[in-house]
Protein backbone atom coordinates (compact mmCIF):
# COMPACT_ATOMS: atom_id res chain seq x y z
CA UNK A 1 0.00 0.00 0.00
CA UNK A 2 1.38 3.41 -0.92
CA UNK A 3 1.53 5.83 1.98
CA UNK A 4 0.18 8.65 -0.17
CA UNK A 5 -3.18 6.87 -0.41
CA UNK A 6 -3.65 7.05 3.36
CA UNK A 7 -7.26 7.85 4.22
CA UNK A 8 -8.47 9.72 7.27
CA UNK A 9 -9.85 6.50 8.75
CA UNK A 10 -6.50 4.67 8.58
CA UNK A 11 -3.98 4.90 11.38
CA UNK A 12 -0.45 5.76 10.36
CA UNK A 13 1.93 3.20 11.84
CA UNK A 14 3.48 4.36 15.07
CA UNK A 15 6.70 2.67 13.95
CA UNK A 16 7.07 5.12 11.03
CA UNK A 17 6.58 8.04 13.39
CA UNK A 18 9.11 6.56 15.81
CA UNK A 19 11.65 6.09 12.97
CA UNK A 20 11.11 9.67 11.83
CA UNK A 21 11.65 10.86 15.40
CA UNK A 22 15.10 9.23 15.40
CA UNK A 23 16.10 10.99 12.19
CA UNK A 24 15.11 8.44 9.54
CA UNK A 25 14.71 10.71 6.49
CA UNK A 26 12.74 8.11 4.51
CA UNK A 27 10.18 7.81 7.33
CA UNK A 28 9.97 11.61 7.53
CA UNK A 29 9.37 11.82 3.78
CA UNK A 30 6.68 9.13 4.09
CA UNK A 31 4.93 11.15 6.81
CA UNK A 32 5.03 14.29 4.70
CA UNK A 33 3.74 12.43 1.63
CA UNK A 34 0.95 10.85 3.66
CA UNK A 35 -0.28 14.17 5.05
CA UNK A 36 0.63 16.73 2.39
CA UNK A 37 -2.73 16.63 0.61
CA UNK A 38 -4.78 16.93 3.79
CA UNK A 39 -2.56 19.69 5.15
CA UNK A 40 -2.78 21.58 1.83
CA UNK A 41 -6.58 21.35 1.85
CA UNK A 42 -6.65 22.44 5.50
CA UNK A 43 -4.42 25.45 4.76
CA UNK A 44 -6.53 26.53 1.77
CA UNK A 45 -9.72 26.15 3.83
CA UNK A 46 -8.28 28.16 6.72
CA UNK A 47 -6.71 30.98 4.70
CA UNK A 48 -9.06 31.09 1.73
CA UNK A 49 -6.08 31.46 -0.57
CA UNK A 50 -4.54 29.15 -3.11
CA UNK A 51 -1.45 31.20 -3.88
CA UNK A 52 0.18 31.02 -0.41
CA UNK A 53 -0.62 27.44 0.52
CA UNK A 54 2.62 25.88 -0.77
CA UNK A 55 4.78 28.22 1.33
CA UNK A 56 2.56 27.66 4.35
CA UNK A 57 2.67 23.88 3.90
CA UNK A 58 6.45 24.00 3.67
CA UNK A 59 6.57 26.01 6.91
CA UNK A 60 4.26 23.49 8.60
CA UNK A 61 6.34 20.49 7.58
CA UNK A 62 9.60 22.20 8.57
CA UNK A 63 8.13 22.92 12.01
CA UNK A 64 6.90 19.32 12.17
CA UNK A 65 10.34 17.93 11.29
CA UNK A 66 12.10 20.13 13.83
CA UNK A 67 9.66 19.36 16.67
CA UNK A 68 8.98 15.68 15.88
CA UNK A 69 11.73 14.34 18.18
CA UNK A 70 9.95 16.04 21.10
CA UNK A 71 6.56 14.40 20.39
CA UNK A 72 6.03 12.12 23.38
CA UNK A 73 2.90 10.23 22.29
CA UNK A 74 3.02 9.09 18.65
CA UNK A 75 -0.71 8.30 18.78
CA UNK A 76 -1.36 12.05 18.98
CA UNK A 77 0.71 12.77 15.86
CA UNK A 78 -2.20 13.75 13.63
CA UNK A 79 -3.75 16.11 16.16
CA UNK A 80 -0.32 17.57 16.89
CA UNK A 81 0.39 18.11 13.17
CA UNK A 82 -2.95 19.82 12.59
CA UNK A 83 -2.33 22.03 15.64
CA UNK A 84 0.94 23.14 14.03
CA UNK A 85 -0.93 23.78 10.76
CA UNK A 86 -3.63 25.76 12.54
CA UNK A 87 -1.06 27.92 14.33
CA UNK A 88 0.83 28.61 11.09
CA UNK A 89 -2.44 29.63 9.40
CA UNK A 90 -3.40 31.90 12.30
CA UNK A 91 0.01 33.58 12.19
CA UNK A 92 -0.31 34.03 8.43
CA UNK A 93 -3.81 35.53 8.69
CA UNK A 94 -2.73 37.92 11.44
CA UNK A 95 0.24 39.03 9.36
CA UNK A 96 -1.97 39.46 6.28
CA UNK A 97 -4.53 41.53 8.22
CA UNK A 98 -1.74 43.69 9.62
CA UNK A 99 -0.39 44.36 6.13
CA UNK A 100 -3.85 45.09 4.76
CA UNK A 101 -4.51 47.63 7.49
CA UNK A 102 -1.09 49.18 7.02
CA UNK A 103 -1.32 49.64 3.27
CA UNK A 104 -5.00 50.49 2.74
CA UNK A 105 -5.84 54.17 2.56
CA UNK A 106 -8.41 55.05 5.18
CA UNK A 107 -11.53 56.92 4.29
CA UNK A 108 -14.30 57.91 6.70
CA UNK A 109 -16.35 54.79 5.94
CA UNK A 110 -13.29 52.59 6.57
CA UNK A 111 -13.11 53.58 10.23
CA UNK A 112 -15.92 51.19 11.20
CA UNK A 113 -14.21 48.38 9.25
CA UNK A 114 -10.91 49.08 11.01
CA UNK A 115 -12.68 49.10 14.39
CA UNK A 116 -14.26 45.72 13.59
CA UNK A 117 -10.86 44.31 12.56
CA UNK A 118 -9.28 45.55 15.79
CA UNK A 119 -12.13 44.01 17.81
CA UNK A 120 -11.68 40.74 15.91
CA UNK A 121 -7.93 40.78 16.59
CA UNK A 122 -8.64 41.31 20.28
CA UNK A 123 -11.10 38.39 20.31
CA UNK A 124 -8.54 36.22 18.51
CA UNK A 125 -5.88 37.24 21.02
CA UNK A 126 -8.22 36.55 23.95
CA UNK A 127 -9.04 33.13 22.53
CA UNK A 128 -5.37 32.29 21.98
CA UNK A 129 -4.46 33.42 25.52
CA UNK A 130 -7.28 31.35 26.96
CA UNK A 131 -6.31 28.31 24.85
CA UNK A 132 -2.72 28.62 26.06
CA UNK A 133 -3.94 28.51 29.68
CA UNK A 134 -5.95 25.30 29.20
CA UNK A 135 -4.43 22.01 30.31
CA UNK A 136 -2.77 20.17 27.39
CA UNK A 137 -5.50 17.53 27.15
CA UNK A 138 -8.29 20.11 26.99
CA UNK A 139 -6.40 22.23 24.46
CA UNK A 140 -5.81 19.17 22.26
CA UNK A 141 -9.50 18.22 22.31
CA UNK A 142 -10.59 21.74 21.41
CA UNK A 143 -7.98 21.98 18.65
CA UNK A 144 -9.13 18.68 17.16
CA UNK A 145 -12.80 19.64 17.29
CA UNK A 146 -12.34 23.28 16.35
CA UNK A 147 -12.72 23.00 12.60
CA UNK A 148 -15.89 20.90 12.94
CA UNK A 149 -14.82 18.44 10.26
CA UNK A 150 -14.37 15.39 12.42
CA UNK A 151 -17.19 13.33 13.88
CA UNK A 152 -17.21 12.44 17.55
CA UNK A 153 -16.30 8.90 16.53
CA UNK A 154 -13.20 10.13 14.65
CA UNK A 155 -12.21 12.35 17.56
CA UNK A 156 -12.64 9.44 19.97
CA UNK A 157 -10.39 7.28 17.78
CA UNK A 158 -7.72 9.98 17.59
CA UNK A 159 -7.73 10.49 21.36
CA UNK A 160 -8.16 6.84 22.40
CA UNK A 161 -11.36 7.67 24.28
CA UNK A 162 -14.85 6.25 24.10
CA UNK A 163 -17.35 8.49 22.32
CA UNK A 164 -19.14 9.17 25.62
CA UNK A 165 -15.91 10.06 27.41
CA UNK A 166 -14.87 12.28 24.52
CA UNK A 167 -18.18 14.19 24.56
CA UNK A 168 -17.94 14.68 28.31
CA UNK A 169 -14.29 15.84 28.23
CA UNK A 170 -14.93 18.11 25.25
CA UNK A 171 -17.94 19.67 27.00
CA UNK A 172 -15.87 20.32 30.15
CA UNK A 173 -12.96 21.69 28.07
CA UNK A 174 -15.28 24.14 26.30
CA UNK A 175 -16.72 25.28 29.65
CA UNK A 176 -13.16 25.88 30.97
CA UNK A 177 -12.29 27.79 27.80
CA UNK A 178 -15.37 30.01 28.13
CA UNK A 179 -14.46 30.69 31.78
CA UNK A 180 -10.91 31.61 30.83
CA UNK A 181 -12.13 33.97 28.10
CA UNK A 182 -14.58 35.57 30.52
CA UNK A 183 -11.78 35.93 33.10
CA UNK A 184 -9.46 37.49 30.51
CA UNK A 185 -7.33 34.37 30.04
CA UNK A 186 -6.35 34.05 33.71
CA UNK A 187 -6.70 30.66 35.38
CA UNK A 188 -9.88 30.01 37.34
CA UNK A 189 -9.00 30.04 41.05
CA UNK A 190 -11.95 28.00 42.31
Amino acid sequence: MATSSLSAADEFPAAAIARAQTGDERALEDLIRAYQGRIARFVIAQTGERHDYEDLCQTIFIKMALALPKLKVPATFEAWLFRIARNVCIDHLRHRRWWQRLFVAFEPDHESIAAEAIAMDRRDAELERALARLPDGDRELIDLARDGRRSHRELARLTNLSVGALKSRLFRARIRLKQLIADGGSPNES
